[in-house]
């Protein structure tokens, strides 16, 4: 039991007296390490103004950029950095007072030095100003402002600057300022390339350049340009953060809806203070003033087979005073679903479209919709023409299905002029019919190609339009091709899509009329010949109607069409 507390006792000790030893030896190191920095920083500010520059850098001058130095037994690794300033004390940029930008130099001492297993370091910053009048040395300045994906001014970008020159490489890597810019002060040279792109937390970025002509480009947007002596060189590149585009291929999809037009309360499910007229819902009068409050609930709707929920639609006439609001519930005691399973629906829905593509169909096989008519004028009432909601059947997914995809962004012309697209490539679904592209960059994206298949809808639309740091989906059905199609997309003046809307075409000797899908688009197929005075109608309740007249179909014609309230 002694020797047992013993050997702890004197471990503790040991261990006590070998840590206490680390500590004094590594205090001893680093004041070894501000002894040698202190030193070398005297020396390089004894040195003439011209010769405070590193070898092979700028400005360049008698320092190399590495080197090797021991001191008490400790190998001391140095780096040196020397850059110009520009000091506002007198301006900056081009609004410097005497012309000269490059006001000062400043030079930065790093040293690292290795001991018991542990890497450390000091830095020493200092300038070093010229006796006389301040001096370009034959350099200029290149300043590269970054936006991000919104044009906002974007902090912390990766700029790095690239020199081409044989005589005076230059390759240096600085990060955005709060304003969005990175300065270089540089040599006066031709041939300097630009490469920005950023890494935040994790989050990648895409990547913006300049550049070089080359056989594949012959004719850059940005090429690599030249900086003049006092000069600046100023260029805006913008990035943004990269994500997922999701595409899946069907060759079909079954859609449908349920809608009630009221021209009876016989169809309703339950109903207070509400009555119908001329094919509405309205608040009840009993012959003088509406009632002040009014609810009609519709259901059970129980679609079977079904695949997702998808929207809600009303068309409603709110004079001043009135108001409206939809809660969903899925029985008969209608109690609303949790906001956990349908956001905002607790305190009540009031807008026009409902989005319930969140709904797992699996808890919720059945859905019933709970409307409440108020006024505050019984003298008016609010007037509900009809309510559909609309939900997915089936679907079929299409296997193995190629395609091209491109982005509109340009990086240069080829020689005969035409543009050289800075995303384009082929790409193939899977045998389920799917394919994530990852790390794309935001842009609108083209399909193309798909077998020589008609694309009947593109969902939520197409070009797609892929953002920043978010995961797009996009879900194509494709049919058989045919020489003349007409696809049309509507959309509310918020640029929501509108299902269950009519949409007629016609012309001499063909009248088609085809209800948009759940993505809101009507597909003509057979049929349709190359011509310029089809008319197209569009119709829904709640909306004013649309009409286009001489309208020219030529191959595969696509549309949109918006609608007013």
């Amino acid at each position: 039991m002694v020797a047992a507390l013993s050997t702890l006792v004197f471990g503790g000790l040991l261990l006590s007296f070998k840590f206490s030893l680390e500590l004094i030896n590594q205090s001893r190191a680093k004041l070894s390490a501000l002894s040698v920095a202190n030193d070398r920083m005297e020396y390089f500010r004894s040195l003439p103004y011209n010769d405070v520059g590193v070898i092979a850098g700028f400005p360049a001058g008698t320092i190399p950029q590495n080197s090797t130095l021991n001191l008490n037994g400790i190998n001391f690794s140095e780096r040196v950095l020397v850059e110009y300033v520009d000091d506002d004390a007198d301006g900056s940029t081009g609004a410097d007072t005497n012309g000269i930008i490059l006001d000062y130099k400043q030079i930065k001492l790093e040293y690292e030095w290795f001991i018991y297993g542990a890497t450390s370091s000091i830095q020493l910053v200092s300038n070093i100003v010229p006796r006389s009048i301040e001096t370009t040395g034959g350099g200029g300045t290149v300043r590269i402002n970054v936006l991000d994906a919104d044009v906002s001014l974007f902090a912390g970008a990766t700029v790095r600057l690239v020199g081409s020159s044989t005589t005076f490489p230059y390759d240096v890597t600085k990060l955005t300022d709060a304003n969005g810019s990175a300065l270089f002060n540089v040599p006066a040279d031709s041939g300097y390339g630009v490469e920005v792109t950023a890494n935040i937390s994790g989050r990648a970025y895409s990547l913006d350049q300049t550049h070089e002509a080359s056989v594949a480009n012959p004719t850059p947007v940005v090429s690599p340009f030249a900086v003049l002596e006092s000069d600046i060189s100023t260029l805006t590149f913008q990035i943004g953060e990269l994500s997922d585009l999701n595409i899946s291929t069907y060759s079909a999809i079954t859609d449908d809806l349920f809608r009630e037009e009221f021209n009876d309360l016989t169809a309703l499910s339950g109903y207070l203070g509400v009555t119908t007229s001329g094919g509405n819902l309205l608040l009840e009068d009993f012959f003088g003033p509406y009632e002040q409050f009014g609810q009609a609930y519709m259901g059970p709707i129980t679609p079977s087979p079904l695949e997702a929920w998808h929207t809600m639609r009303i068309a409603v006439d709110l004079p001043v005073g009135t108001s409206h609001s939809i809660q969903f519930s899925s029985d008969a005691s209608y109690t609303p679903i949790p906001d956990g399973d349908l956001p905002g629906n607790s305190s009540g829905f009031t807008s026009n479209i409902v989005d319930l593509s969140g709904l797992d169909t699996t808890t919720y096989q059945t859905i019933y919709v709970g409307l409440t008519l108020e006024t505050t004028d019984n003298s008016v009432t609010p007037e509900v023409e009809e309510i559909s909601v609309f939900y997915r059947q089936s679907e079929s997914a299409l296997p193995s299905v190629a395609f091209d995809m491109r982005g509109n962004k340009i990086i240069g012309t080829d020689i005969s002029a035409l543009p050289i697209y800075k995303y384009s490539n082929s790409l193939v679904t899977s045998a389920g019919g799917e394919l994530t592209v990852s790390n794309l960059e935001f842009d609108n994206y083209t399909l193309s190609g798909f077998g020589g298949r008609d694309a009947a809808s593109a969902c939520p639309g197409h070009p797609i339009v892929h953002e920043a740091g978010v995961d797009s989906d996009v879900t194509l059905v494709l049919v058989a091709d045919s020489t003349n199609t007409l696809r049309v997309s509507v959309v509310d003046t918020l640029g929501r899509i509108l299902p269950g809307v009519s949409v007629n075409l016609t012309r001499s000797g063909y009248n088609e009329t085809v209800f948009t899908d759940t993505c809101g688009q009507a597909f003509f197929t057979g049929g349709i010949s190359a011509e310029t005075d089809y008319i197209i109608d569009v119709s829904a309740a709640g909306y004013a109607d649309q009409s286009i007249t001489s309208f020219e179909i030529d191959n595969d014609t696509v549309t949109a069409v918006t609608m007013t309230e």
